[in-house]
Order: structure tokens, then C-alpha cells, then sequence
């Protein structure tokens, strides 16, 4: 490869704690930075039910509905996604989780942003204190049955929240496997 063939080398417009706006050639995206990557936590309680969370995100400037989440990487020591998305879990939501399991992992907005997502699933819950975030954060925990799930959000819109779209990739995976068998009887989703 010679010099002209080389991909163009990439421009920083801008870098924050956690973001970094770059350009590379004409096209221009968000790489995350001082983490490598986030935890969304699919958690399903043994009453069959989906753990959510509500809070004001300022892109929005409005509350958004969403999984338990949260970036790895960014806390002082070593961290794998794993282990980010049981201290997500417990301190959004105060559940703690018995057997954590990694689904998928991939881009987040892959036209916009270098962050890889990794879905996890969480079983096993066990609730030790309210939850609610740590110093900085607002959050209500919703403990919804995953039967009424969609009824709930489709309510949540209604009355002027976001909902984030990973919410519905994490009924799927609640559900179903990434072979398409259900996770409760083994019969193929179809």
C-alpha cells in the first residue's frame, strides 16, 4: 500500500471526558473514548418480569425510558463487560444478579458512533436496596411483567417519554436466543 491508498488519518474536532469528535476524510463521528465499550443489561426477574429504568437524558431534554446500563472501562481498575453490568445493574436498579451472561455485542449507530453495546443478560435478581443511580443520577426502577411490557411503553410514549429502541431489542433477548429458540420451552420463534 502506498501513501495515496492509505485510509486518511483522523482529525479531532473536539474531545471530551468520554466522547471525541473526529473526522476522518468527510465523514464525521463520535468515537468514545477512557472506556471500551457499554453494558445494556437485559434483567428478567423469576416472576418473568423486565427491569427498566427512567431518566432525564439532556440530548432529549426529556426522560427516556431504557434498560440498565452503563460504559466499561471507566472505573478506576480493571473491568470486563460482565462485571460493568452487574454494578450498573445494582446501582440503577438495586438488583443484584446471581448468573449474568453475555448475549451479543455490536455497534451502537454504526454510521455515527465507534461504541460497540454489548447485550447481557441478568437472572437470577435479587432486589437489596431501591436502586435509583449513584449521586448524580435520578432514576426510577420499573419492575414491569413482561406480558404487559409493550402496553406500558406504548403508555410511557404517550405521556411525552422517550423510549430507547434497545428497550425492544432486550424483550427479544429476554425471550428468545440468538438461534431463535425460545429460552422457556425450546420451540423456534418464528
Amino acid at each position: 500500500m502506498n501513501a495515496a491508498d492509505a485510509p486518511p488519518a483522523d482529525q479531532t474536532l473536539h474531545e471530551g471526558r468520554f466522547l471525541a469528535l473526529r473526522k476522518r476524510g468527510r465523514w464525521e463521528f463520535v468515537d468514545r473514548v477512557n472506556a471500551f465499550g457499554a453494558a445494556v443489561v437485559i434483567a428478567v426477574t423469576a416472576n418473568d418480569e423486565l427491569v427498566l429504568v427512567e431518566q432525564y437524558r439532556e440530548p432529549l431534554r426529556a426522560s427516556c425510558i431504557e434498560n440498565p446500563a452503563g460504559l466499561a472501562g471507566d472505573q478506576p481498575g480493571e473491568e470486563d463487560i460482565l462485571s460493568a453490568a452487574r454494578r450498573e445493574l445494582l446501582e440503577e436498579t438495586g438488583f443484584e444478579a446471581e448468573h449474568v451472561e453475555l448475549i451479543m455485542s455490536g455497534p451502537s449507530a454504526p454510521g455515527m458512533s465507534s461504541e460497540l453495546l454489548s447485550f447481557v443478560r441478568a437472572t437470577g435478581l435479587r432486589r437489596v436496596h431501591a436502586g435509583g443511580g449513584d449521586g448524580s443520577e435520578n432514576i426510577t426502577v420499573h419492575v414491569v411483567p413482561i406480558a404487559d411490557v409493550a402496553p406500558f411503553l406504548a403508555e410511557k410514549h404517550r405521556q411525552g417519554l422517550h423510549v430507547d429502541l434497545r428497550v425492544y431489542a432486550a424483550l427479544f433477548f429476554a425471550r428468545y436466543g440468538l438461534d431463535g429458540r425460545s429460552l422457556s420451552d425450546g420451540a423456534p420463534f418464528v
